[in-house]
């Protein structure tokens, strides 16, 4: 039973030994970001963390808070989202796919509304700061600034 254990044991932690030596992208230096963004019919202040690191991309989960008008509801919202980024340099496509939850001040019905981004993000790899610019449903049109941490 000795032997037994002790092969477990140490198979686990050549696992763990080769994991050491294992060197993150350039990206995800910095695995945080704060960013703020605004679109046609909205504001929003998210918290971004990296999820997934993959060769060539990462994907990150987001959430947000901020405020949503247009001619239905007007009022808070809460967004969730997750964030998929291509590339290895400056300049990155990226692609979001959530849910937004809006509060309506009115004390009408409250809404989910999906939302799809696709658009450029700007984020040095060794840097901390992120540009975002990019076609939002539901809101259109989307510019954000960001910081890593």
């Amino acid at each position: 039973m000795k032997y037994i254990t002790l092969t477990i044991l140490l198979f686990f932690a050549s696992f763990s030994l080769m994991a050491q030596g294992k060197i993150l992208p350039a990206e995800l230096k910095y695995r945080n970001s704060i960013n703020a963004y605004i679109g046609l019919i909205e504001l929003n202040f998210n918290y971004e963390r990296n999820l997934l690191q993959h060769a060539h991309s990462y994907t990150n989960i987001r959430a947000g808070y901020g405020y949503w008008t247009n001619l239905q509801l007007e009022g808070a919202c809460i967004e969730a989202v997750g964030v998929h980024v291509l590339g290895r340099k400056n300049s990155h496509p990226e692609f979001n796919l959530g849910v937004k939850y809006i509060i309506d001040k009115a004390d009408k019905d409250d809404a989910f509304v999906p939302l799809a981004y696709a658009g450029y993000r700007f984020e040095e790899p060794e840097g901390r700061f992120i540009f975002r610019l990019g076609l939002t449903i539901p809101s259109i049109f989307n510019l954000g600034l960001g910081w890593k941490f």
